[in-house]
């Protein structure tokens, strides 16, 4: 092959490999463009369009339990959770310290419900004990916090605030059941001077929360008497008042 035949094939093989190169360029900036294009609308999309916004708030309890009307409305208010607003936006974290910070939730979560909803789990406090208050329907939980509720009936009546109230609650939440249902009212002016009301008429004074599981034995065996006063603050040397004798079996 003489040599301008030898130029002629190299002339060819660029040519060839040129267009080939170009062709791949062209296909790399059409895929490069397309992905850039796509991911922008995605972004719309989601952060800024209404396809994606919140078209419902569901409120549940955890736990399976009912949610009056006017609870799930307090929830939605104290939620606020914009209509419409781009699910992907929403501050979950903020929404839900809102609902936490009324006083019948005991915890909550917010979730996002692709694509459109919000789901408000919460946990609802859980009342031992009635207290005096504004309203008619006030409960105290375990921890001593007070709040509204509409499931009171049975609980016995805490008379008693601040420290004294709390000591009132562990009282409750320690008695055993049996006594527990003798028991209508709960009264204490210091953390030392907790008295139970019976509802024979009695009165048990019960002293501090101190020592529970003792002074609840020693009261059950006081109860076989008739007496009008069973003190067993010092649970080691209980005694009654205007006793009667024992209760006929």
């Amino acid at each position: 092959m003489n040599r301008y035949a030898r130029m002629s094939d190299l002339s060819t093989q660029d040519f060839t490999a040129y267009r080939a190169n170009k062709r791949r360029k062209k296909i790399w900036l059409f895929a490069i463009s397309t992905i850039v294009i796509f991911g922008g609308a995605l972004i719309w999309l989601i952060w800024f369009s209404s396809v994606f916004g919140v078209k419902e708030v569901q409120v549940v309890d955890s736990a399976g339990g009912t949610l009056s009307a006017d609870q799930i409305a307090q929830v939605r208010v104290a939620a606020n959770i914009p209509i419409n607003q781009p699910i992907a936006r929403l501050d979950t974290e903020t929404a839900a310290q809102a609902v936490a910070n009324l006083t019948w939730v005991s915890s909550v979560e917010v979730r996002r419900g692709w694509p459109n909803e919000v789901v408000v789990a919460l946990d609802q406090r859980v009342p031992v004990a009635r207290v005096m208050g504004t309203g008619p329907s006030q409960g105290v939980d375990a921890l001593g916090i007070i709040f509204e509720s509409q499931n009171l009936d049975g609980l016995p009546l805490i008379e008693a605030s601040g420290a004294p109230l709390v000591s009132a609650v562990e009282v409750v939440i320690n008695l055993p059941a049996n006594l527990a249902q003798k028991v209508v009212r709960i009264r204490a002016a210091t953390i030392d001077s907790i008295e139970l009301d019976l509802k024979s008429g009695s009165i048990v004074r019960w002293g501090s929360a101190d020592e529970p599981e003792f002074k609840a034995a020693v009261l059950e065996a006081l109860l076989r008497l008739r007496a009008q006063i069973y003190d067993v603050s010092a649970p080691e040397l209980p005694t009654t008042t205007d006793e009667k004798g024992p209760k006929n079996s």
